[in-house]
């Protein structure tokens, strides 16, 4: 499996995650399935929030399918912040994974140092041990 990432849209998310630090950020991928288990996310949208505390956010799952049918793009899966832990998939991350078997789940670790901030970015497939490779992709026109 492989993604392809709106880098706009990536980078609106990771400086809004970097904000929002300490407090978890949470996003849908939307995107087009390609040829050779590929999948293209050309938006990351966030949807509205039920729940969210500092340690985790839980999405409106109705909201998300209308956001979902209405883009005319494929549900690819979810992307969230880690503040001050690593880009793995927690226990609390395993027990909402959404079921189908073609979704991904991307972390973004974000640490702070003295007076700077490190971030690193993960995907991961449920049930593999290995992250999924991605790459980005600037759009036309933009």
């Amino acid at each position: 499996m492989k993604l392809i990432l709106n880098e706009k849209h990536l980078s609106s998310f990771k400086r809004w995650a970097s904000r929002a630090y300490p407090r978890e950020v949470y996003s849908i991928m939307l995107g087009k399935r390609l040829k050779n288990n590929t999948f293209k996310i050309s938006r990351i949208v966030v949807p509205p929030i039920v729940e969210a505390t500092y340690d985790y956010v839980i999405p409106d799952y109705n909201e998300i399918e209308k956001i979902v049918s209405s883009s005319g793009l494929d549900y690819i899966g979810s992307i969230h912040s880690h503040p001050q832990a690593s880009p793995t998939v927690s226990s609390h991350d395993y027990q909402y994974w959404d079921k189908n078997e073609g979704e991904v789940l991307g972390i973004l670790s974000i640490r702070k140092r003295n007076s700077y901030k490190v971030t690193e970015l993960k995907f991961w497939k449920k049930n593999s041990s290995l992250p999924v490779r991605f790459k980005t992709f600037k759009p036309n026109g933009e």
